[in-house]
């Protein structure tokens, strides 16, 4: 049936009876096209917003074959960048009846089985795949009829010299994943990403030799229910914080849910140390969230931030990247991204980690002096932008026409903190965060305004100490 696409009468009789299973009653447009897309032998490219379900089009698809053709033997190989993003995936889909998943690590049983053909849907990293010389010759020995790419647009900002900063590659590896074409010539490959620029598109589609017939489904991702603050802060962690220790000092759990993002593990442990030194008999409240924690704290964290119900007491998680990418952040509606990350990739990932429930949610952007020294003229130039926030991200986002169609969408109150300053509504309200951050801007005015906000002399950030050679996730 691959290659040739089904009777679409058929392929509709057994999603009805194959989507219960995932909790869902139909599939989105978009959704769809990529699902018939891998029913053909088709090569896809799918740029869809952050929730709006990328993972699900594979996920059915093998039980959605077995369902018409009670006969099918095929595997799926996820190439996946992150082992939180692939425990998240594979205990979705472990529960779901009549499919199995796992992960090239999990265990040396579920790595058995792996290679013993056992397993329908197989995650593992572009280390694995590829520079692990066995790994990769006995999954050659496999029926993979689909190679999946997750979160593509890390081929170029991971796997390349940094978005062309001239440094060295974070993950050399994920630049040779077009390779697992010549490992399965007759698998099709579908590559998916909440957040890639035009550049990035391009790059990927030629490192991944996608042909004139590749089906394209390209979604903004742009989230209005996100509004977006730039501020720069003092160097001093206690002066730049201090808000932050407030509010949670007050609120206590009613702190709204937050997620903290900083450019390394070495920030997160400095920022951390801090608010629990000073929240003392608080510390339930906060946690941290990076690469090298252990792999039980990270599953405890991630069950946390799932909790549909909210009964989790986790107010605020300190992260880095680690904690991203795929990974369903429930009820949660604020984020700070304290320092800048290097690319506007990153910048929109971090953010669209937060109001998924599509509530109105606030991303507060913070930087120092320090922060700046590290960034590109592109990432300087949104912040030094006297003009929206919102459409000065998105450009390198959207066609002409659809950043024309944005900027007359555009709520002024509700965009960003620069179209709140021009917005006469009356009717302007902070979120509860934003609220917390605004009143420590009033009542530190005096001695903000001593700094100039792109050529201060400010002190190295933090103590001054800062590895700049720090892992960055």
């Amino acid at each position: 049936m691959k290659g040739k696409m089904a009777d679409i009468k058929v392929i509709d009789a057994a999603l009805e009876k194959i989507l219960p299973r995932f909790g869902v009653s139909a599939l989105k447009k978009e959704q769809r096209s990529i699902l018939d897309a891998m029913i053909e032998g088709k090569d896809c490219m799918a740029i869809l917003p952050t929730g709006f379900g990328k993972s699900l089009p594979f996920q059915v698809y093998i039980p959605l074959m077995r369902e018409m053709n009670p006969g099918f033997s095929a595997v799926i190989l996820v190439c996946c960048p992150l082992v939180a993003l692939m425990q998240d995936q594979v205990k979705k889909i472990s529960a779901v009846p009549g499919i199995s998943a796992a992960y090239k690590g999990l265990s040396e049983e579920s790595d058995r089985q792996i290679l013993s053909g056992e397993i329908d849907v197989i995650y593992a990293s572009p280390e694995s795949l590829i520079s692990n010389a066995v790994w990769r010759e006995d999954m050659k020995k496999l029926n993979v009829q689909n190679i999946v790419i997750d979160e593509f647009h890390t081929i170029a900002t991971w796997g390349e010299d940094r978005m062309g900063l001239k440094k060295q590659a974070f993950r050399k590896w994920f630049s040779h994943v077009g390779e697992l074409r010549s490992l399965f010539p007759k698998a099709s490959v579908i590559a998916l990403s909440a957040t890639s620029t035009v550049k990035i598109q391009k790059r990927v589609s030629k490192q991944l030799s996608f042909g004139p017939n590749t089906v394209e489904i390209v979604m903004s991702p742009n989230k209005a229910n996100i509004k977006y603050s730039i501020s720069k802060v003092s160097s001093d962690l206690e002066m730049a914080m201090s808000w932050l220790v407030d509010g949670i000092q007050h609120l206590q759990s009613d702190f709204p849910k937050t997620l903290l993002y900083c450019s390394s593990i070495n920030d997160v442990s400095k920022l951390y140390t801090y608010l629990i030194k000073e929240l003392d008999g608080t510390s339930p409240l906060i946690e941290m969230f990076h690469s090298e924690t252990p792999i039980g704290k990270k599953t405890e964290i991630v069950n946390c931030l799932n909790d549909k119900n909210n009964t989790s007491k986790i107010r605020l998680v300190i992260c880095t990247t680690a904690l991203g990418m795929g990974i369903d952040v429930s009820h949660c509606n604020s984020v700070i991204l304290f320092g800048i990350p290097e690319n506007i990739v990153d910048l929109v990932q971090e953010i669209g980690r937060i109001g998924r429930d599509g509530e109105s949610s606030i991303a507060l952007i913070l930087f120092n002096a320090y922060h700046l020294r590290r960034l590109d003229k592109s990432m300087k130039d949104i912040l030094r932008s006297p003009t929206c926030r919102r459409i000065n991200i998105m450009k390198q986002f959207l066609s002409e026409s659809n950043l024309s169609e944005l900027e007359q969408d555009v709520k002024k109150h509700t965009c960003c903190d620069v179209c709140h300053k021009l917005c006469s509504c009356g009717n302007c309200e902070y979120l509860s965060l934003e609220r917390l951050f605004e009143q420590s801007v009033i009542s530190n005015s005096d001695s903000n305004e001593a700094e100039d906000s792109f050529g201060s002399s400010d002190n190295d950030f933090l103590d001054g100490t800062l590895d700049l050679n720090s892992c960055y996730v």
